[in-house]
């Protein structure tokens, strides 16, 4: 055997020791297609896919709180999710392409301070959702059960369960 694998296998024993490592949890049945950049901070308390979950090609994931994928969820091709607070992604819900959710933001101030740091947030979407192609999600929006967010919408507010929303930024414009 080489000498690295021995060194990977002593660190890796290390940081289940010191707990470091989130709480991973994949389903059997859940599967992740060619071309998918998965990111993994140090920070991440748990990564979860359910049952049936997919998770398709060229998308691209930065972990840093924590990451759910219900039951027979998808995420649509070249969709981009950033997670450095929390991401939960209810059962059933299906996610079109390029959709991109944000978790944290930057605080601003006087146009000379750039360098502020993040304001976390908590994003969820809820069961039975579907999320059309190019939707942006930003930081602390609920999205309730059995909604449907229209192609291109910019989603800054939570959205009611049983309702259609669309627009930039997003409104609702159906009762369901």
């Amino acid at each position: 055997m080489r000498l690295d694998f021995w060194f990977r296998r002593s660190l890796l024993a290390y940081r289940l020791r010191k707990k470091k490592t989130p709480r991973i949890s994949l389903s059997d049945s859940a599967r992740i297609q060619e071309n998918t950049r998965i990111f993994i901070g140090k920070g991440c308390s748990f990564f979860e896919l359910g049952d049936g979950s997919e998770i398709r090609r060229l998308v691209d994931m930065q972990v840093g709180g924590g990451f759910s994928l219900g039951i027979n969820s998808v995420v649509g091709v070249g969709s981009f999710i950033e997670a450095f607070g929390s991401v939960r992604i209810g059962d059933r819900v299906l996610m079109g392409p390029h959709v991109k959710i944000f978790s944290s933001t930057h605080e601003y101030g006087s146009p000379g301070d750039l360098h502020k740091p993040l304001a976390v947030g908590d994003v969820s979407i809820g069961d039975d959702v579907w999320v059309g192609a190019g939707t942006v999600i930003a930081t602390g929006v609920t999205i309730g059960n059995n909604s449907v967010v229209g192609a291109n919408a910019f989603v800054n507010a939570d959205v009611p369960s049983n309702c259609v929303v669309a627009g930039s930024p997003a409104r609702v414009v159906k009762r369901l």
